[in-house]
């Protein structure tokens, strides 16, 4: 009798599975597939000029050309990778990008962390090639996704999008490249 309940279980598990895709669920794809669907996203990176790397004390800030900084005098400390649920200061945060971090932005006023970034931040946790999520005030939907000189903006969270500016940045921070 067991054998015929694990055969019928078996059995229902597998049209579940096999019908599946018809009811219009998938598999969630990995890393690397993202990247690779989301290569056309790269086109809209934009590459906003070197505004410096200088090293100030921790007593001034700067008024960054852009917001957010993609580069530009900064702190001589950084932002360890990770998910940061508060406004981080941008002095930190660029020291961070010239490391070869990639420092993505979501409203400070949202409530939730898309499971991709949360994923992400754990997976990528290096020094001069990690992962940060922090808030920024008053950009509602968007994520805003920087690398040293160089920011992709996203009218919504954009998984595929964001593998592929991921994958194609990190750890390229001039301090030490190590991809």
């Amino acid at each position: 009798m067991p054998a015929k309940r694990l055969f019928a279980s078996a059995a229902l598990a597998f049209a579940i599975l096999a019908t599946a895709p018809a009811a219009g669920w998938t598999a969630p794809m990995d890393f690397e597939e993202l990247v690779t669907a989301g290569q056309p996203a790269l086109a809209q990176v934009e590459t906003l000029p070197d505004a410096g790397r200088d090293h100030i004390p921790a007593d001034r800030s700067v008024a960054y050309a852009t917001v957010p900084p993609t580069s530009g005098p900064h702190y001589d400390r950084w932002i360890q990778p990770g998910v940061h649920d508060e406004i981080q200061p941008r002095e930190l945060l660029v020291h961070s990008l010239e490391h070869g971090n990639i420092v993505i932005y979501l409203d400070k006023g949202r409530t939730d962390v898309p499971e991709e970034l949360v994923g992400w931040a754990r997976k990528f946790t290096g020094q001069w090639d990690g992962v940060l999520v922090t808030r920024l005030p008053d950009i509602g939907d968007k994520v805003i996704l920087t690398a040293w000189e160089r920011k992709l903006e996203l009218a919504s969270f954009n998984a595929a999008a964001a593998a592929a500016f991921i994958d194609a940045y990190r750890g390229r921070g001039p301090e030490n490249p190590v991809r």
